[in-house]
């Protein structure tokens, strides 16, 4: 569905620019912001900490997105490193 809306210049150049920086277009960060607010319960805040943890958990994420789980080393090698 196609539709207009109305956002806040401040805003938009703020979930453009963590869009952009997700590697997603400004159409799906909107779109999974509002897939999580509908999840939501009625009446639930989201405090500044959890905003906080969810970002830390993002950049985590990322930076080890690229790491690889190999096969578990034999004792051997494990006493050789």
């Amino acid at each position: 569905m196609q539709t207009t809306l109305r956002i806040d210049d401040e805003i938009y150049r703020a979930a453009k620019a963590q869009a952009v920086s997700r590697g997603e277009t400004i159409t799906r960060f909107i779109e999974q912001a509002l897939r999580e607010r509908i999840a939501r319960p009625a009446g639930t805040a989201v405090t500044p900490e959890a905003r906080e943890r969810d970002r830390l958990m993002e950049a985590l994420l990322k930076r080890t997105a690229r790491f690889r789980v190999g096969p578990r080393p034999t004792r051997e090698e494990t006493n050789a490193r």
